[in-house]
């Protein structure tokens, strides 16, 4: 049984797994909020709107898309290491495709 140490604490591995999960879910709800409050509040929002409703306009719709790629964390994890691994594939064949 593997153990890992994160801090003061020494985890199992599911334990472990839930930690890292915990940290995706995060970064992810991040980056998708920020991403589509700022998609939001440059193409949607009136700068003439009242304050009140530009804020709900703008948020909402950020967190919600925030929330669903949380959601979704596994799946773009796997995207992401498909990516990852294509990437480092073309460098492969790249190099050796420029060394022939």
């Amino acid at each position: 049984m593997a153990r890992y140490r994160i801090g003061d604490r020494y985890l199992s591995e599911s334990e472990y797994n839930q930690e890292q999960d915990g940290n995706w879910i995060f970064g992810l709800f991040l980056v998708g909020a920020i991403l589509a409050g700022l998609l939001v509040n440059r193409y949607v929002v009136n700068p003439e709107w009242h304050t009140a409703i530009r804020f709900l306009v703008t948020v909402v719709p950020a967190v919600i898309a925030g929330g669903l790629l949380a959601a979704v964390h596994r799946w773009v994890r796997l995207l992401l290491g498909i990516a990852i691994g294509l990437l480092v594939l073309v460098v492969i064949i790249g190099a050796i495709a420029a060394m022939v």
